[in-house]
């Protein structure tokens, strides 16, 4: 039997817009709606797999309904902008999965679908409805049903038949035209029977049967209902006239004379490559993954695996000979790129896939090739001329420096030029990206989704790991080309070539670096750590009047609150807070919390830095070797991990005791560079504000510039708690910084920070117009960039949630300057690196911590690297400020900071 499932477009559209919070592309495209509606599509098609199916839209604000009552829907708005903009790519979607879309002038769609139900019902046909709107329930018979999807997610049921009409409204469905002309219709402006609800329609119609024959017998009205039947009929009789247009209004018509016939919507396999490219454009990742895989582009031959030196000089030759672009994929086990183990190597170009294993570890596996056969053997491809593209070159370039190679020519980073593109998202997963960019489908690790305890890739077969990784080789030359092509249409060419790219290289020698770390200095900092947090229970406790776990949330609130009787500042679902914000405000009153706050801090010095770190420690050279991230933030702010070391802290005396573990070797110092407030300086270019600019071209110390223009003194009258204010405010300001956020940090009343914001820009008027024009910039450009080109999209500075909204303005404001603060961080460490090598100096770059690069320099050496660094870091960028860099150096970190 032939089935037919007719879709309410157009009343889809709008819940999903409303269910869904505000969703947008990278780009800013709004998607909300449609993301939600093409979930629902897909989940109808999928569940129902009907024979035939249509989606119908309205085509128009008026229809004969209209010539009927000039109110009918005046109630409605026009629909948003950004929801108005989501309509062409709904019916995008439905074209690409092959779902025919009507729409007629003149026509509702519940017309329409009324119409080719019935028609379908005619011949026999079953039929789904699908829809939220409760004025199709009067077609529902036993072989109509309607199907609400979003109320089925809801848990509210999402199928409506015969029975669940008649329970759901109290009448019949062939009832529910005379129910709802008696309640009318407020979301279409259909006036109801004043004061009539749902239950009293409901008896009306089961005592009359119909609205004619109740108007005909008013009479029988009181006997109906149980309660007020005299005002009920005067009611109705005095509404009559209404009633009887309600009952036009709300009728769907089932005779529309249309073009088509239930017959033409046979249902078509979607069109596979225009789906998973709009959806790739979408950015709906999870919806792509659903749709059947398209065959295999990546342009090579089953990958061939290399069994000797004469395999693998045959293999490495044709590449070679060949001198077009190749794909290099390096296959590691657990750990960090420098140090996981090497398991294979493949690598692929015109045609040609190769596999070469080198650490299988499995009962038969083949025994890999001695090492200097390995090395000598790919020597030629690695010093080759041609691109050798790889998805993570850093991970590439450690793996050949592990062979006794080291690749010096041209060659693109895939994710790396992925993340440019796209900095807001987390994963860049090679399968991925080549499926968005090139509609390869690519196979996945034979790794993922193994059980704990599973072997990882060095104890699978051979046969598949060169499977996969050979596919992965084979794409990158193609991935390579398209995204250097959207690089360079989104004017992230040159940030890509100039800066990240050179950045590469430099990051691998500062990762093989690491930095000494004295363990012996670890474990008695360990030590007095903890006989510090001893110290500070027994006088916690005594402050309590009795024992208590203080690092018990819960313990804690019982003696503050409780025992103590302190106030309440902060109520969580679990109780009463007692994080820091809190603790510091009852400190005030008591001497415990501050004992706690005091215990806390010892914590985590202990525990994340002073007994972890050591166990980080490389024992074949006594060096913590990080992993850094160089587009993992979407302002370009160098991460690390494996050890975090950009989050050692330095502001108190304890916290800085840690960087006295990070040591020279001897007959070395480590030398730190730290740029001076350079996003203050990036603000005052940007800003172009005569008094900022002027500060720093005096060389003043600009927080008390600030606070003398800020409260009306001289400089040498401006108090520590004014030069306090004004450090808040200079940094706060380019962050966004509110008048409640103000008093909050100084804890002052609001209309006393809001005074002193306004003679900030009263006095800072160039910096008030950057702030306006950052705004301005990102609402019209849907997007954020830095000097150097760095693009954040700001889809969200158009949300209707104006705290989505105020955030996102809040990012337009800092981005420019956090993201240009990163920029040149990372051109001043190409140009150390470069200057170094240039003169052949024996000092190295080891780390970037922030605005800081720490170098370990011989001594010998100490004076012209010192200079080179400074010369090199301020000459990173023309601003309309000199950029200042603070130099120093020690035998310990600490001495050099």
């Amino acid at each position: 039997m032939p089935t037919l499932t007719l879709i309410d477009g157009s009343g889809f559209i709008f819940r999903a817009y409303h269910a869904i919070p505000h969703l947008s592309t990278t780009k800013g495209i709004p998607t909300n709606a449609v993301y939600g509606f093409t979930n629902m599509l897909l989940k109808a098609l999928r569940e129902h797999a009907p024979t035939h199916v249509a989606l119908v839209f309205d085509a128009g604000r008026r229809s004969f309904r209209h010539d009927i009552d000039p109110e009918y829907k005046a109630n409605r708005p026009e629909a948003p902008d950004d929801l108005a903009a989501q309509f062409p790519l709904v019916r995008d979607v439905a074209r690409a999965l092959n779902v025919p879309v009507i729409e007629e002038a003149g026509y509702e769609a519940d017309d329409i679908i009324a119409t080719l139900a019935s028609h379908a019902r005619a011949e026999g046909w079953e039929v789904v409805v699908v829809t939220g709107d409760k004025d199709f329930a009067q077609l529902v018979d036993g072989g109509l049903s309607l199907y609400d999807p979003m109320a089925e997610a809801s848990g509210r049921g999402g199928w409506t038949g015969p029975a669940e009409v008649e329970k759901k409204m109290g009448v019949r469905p062939e009832q529910v035209i005379e129910y709802q002309s008696i309640l009318g219709d407020k979301i279409d402006n259909v006036p109801g029977i004043p004061g009539v609800g749902e239950v009293t329609a409901a008896a009306l119609v089961r005592h009359f049967g119909t609205t004619e024959a109740m108007l005909a017998r008013p009479a029988e009205i009181p006997a109906a209902v149980s309660r007020g039947g005299e005002k009920l009929r005067d009611k109705v009789v005095a509404n009559a006239e209404r009633i009887r247009t309600n009952r036009r209004l709300v009728a769907l018509r089932r005779d529309l004379d249309l073009p088509f016939a239930p017959e033409a919507f046979g249902r078509r396999p979607p069109d596979q490559e225009r789906a998973r490219a709009l959806f790739s454009e979408l950015e709906f990742s999870r919806l792509v993954k659903e749709l059947p895989p398209p065959p295999p582009t990546a342009r090579a031959e089953t990958p061939e695996t290399i069994d000797g030196r004469a395999a693998l000089d045959a293999a490495v030759a044709a590449l070679v000979r060949a001198g077009g672009p190749a794909g290099l994929v390096p296959v590691l086990g657990d750990g960090p790129p420098r140090s996981a183990p090497l398991v294979g190597l493949a690598f692929a170009g015109a045609g040609r896939a190769f596999y070469l294993p080198l650490g299988h570890r499995y009962l038969g596996a083949p025994a890999p090739l001695p090492a200097a056969d390995v090395r000598e053997g790919l020597r030629p491809l690695v010093e080759a001329a041609l691109p050798l593209h790889a998805h993570d070159l850093k991970s590439a370039a450690h793996a050949l420096a592990r062979l006794g190679l080291a690749r010096s020519g041209p060659g693109e980073d895939t994710e790396l030029m992925s993340r440019l593109l796209l900095p807001t998202r987390r994963e860049h997963a090679l399968v991925d990206v080549a499926r968005e960019r090139t509609s390869c489908e690519l196979p996945r690790s034979p790794a993922d989704g193994a059980k704990r305890g599973a072997p990882g890739l060095e104890g699978l077969e051979v046969e598949r790991v060169a499977a996969w990784a050979g596919a992965c080789a084979a794409a990158l030359p193609d991935l390579a080309a398209k995204l250097a092509e959207a690089l360079e249409t989104e004017r992230l060419g040159a940030l890509y070539r100039e800066v990240e790219r050179p950045l590469v290289p430099v990051l691998v020698e500062m990762e093989r670096a690491g930095i000494l770390v004295d363990r012996g200095a670890m474990e008695g900092m360990s030590a007095e750590f903890g006989k510090a947090m001893q110290d500070l229970e027994a006088r916690i406790h005594a402050a309590a009047g009795h024992p208590f776990n203080v690092a018990s949330t819960r313990e804690l609130a019982q003696v503050l609150f409780v025992e103590l009787e302190l106030p309440v500042v902060k109520r969580l679902k679990t109780g009463p807070s007692t994080d820091q914000d809190v603790l510091e405000k009852l400190a005030e009153q008591h001497a415990l919390p501050r004992l706690v706050l005091e215990h806390r801090s010892l914590s985590k010095l202990k525990g994340t830095y002073v007994d972890a770190l050591p166990q980080l420690v490389d024992p074949a050279d006594g060096r913590i070797h990080t992993t850094f991230h160089q587009a993992g933030a979407a302002t370009g702010r160098l991460s690390s991990s494996d050890p975090n070391l950009q989050n050692i802290p330095v502001r108190t005396e304890l916290s800085r005791r840690i960087r006295q573990a990070f040591v020279a070797p001897a007959g070395a110092r480590l030398l730190s560079a730290d740029y001076s407030q350079i996003e203050l300086r990036i603000l005052a270019h940007y800003s172009d504000d005569p008094g900022l600019l002027q500060a720093f071209r005096d060389r003043e110390d600009v927080h008390t510039r600030t606070a003398a223009e800020t409260f009306g003194v001289a400089p040498e009258q401006v108090t520590p708690d004014q030069r306090r204010i004004a450090k808040v405010l200079n940094f706060g300001i380019a962050y966004g910084l509110s008048a409640f956020g103000l008093s909050q940090r100084l804890d002052l009343p609001p209309s006393e920070a809001q005074g002193i914001i306004d003679r900030y820009f009263t006095r800072y008027a160039g910096v008030r117009r950057y702030i306006e024009w950052a705004v301005e910039e990102a609402r019209a450009k849907g997007e954020s960039r830095t000097l150097f080109g760095r693009a954040r999209a700001m889809p969200e500075i158009a949300a209707r949630n104006p705290a989505l909204r105020n955030a996102a303005e809040r990012t337009a404001i800092n981005t420019p300057i956090q993201g240009t603060a990163a920029d040149v961080v990372k051109i001043a460490m190409i140009r150390v690196h470069a200057a170094l090598a240039q003169e052949r100096r024996e000092a190295r770059l080891l780390l970037q911590v922030h605005d800081e690069l720490v170098l370990e320099v011989p001594e010998r050496e100490l004076e012209p690297v010192e200079a080179l660094v400074r010369r090199e870091m301020e000459g990173a960028a023309r601003l309309k400020v000199p950029l200042e860099v603070q130099v120093g150096h020690g035998q310990t970190w600490a001495e050099g900071h």
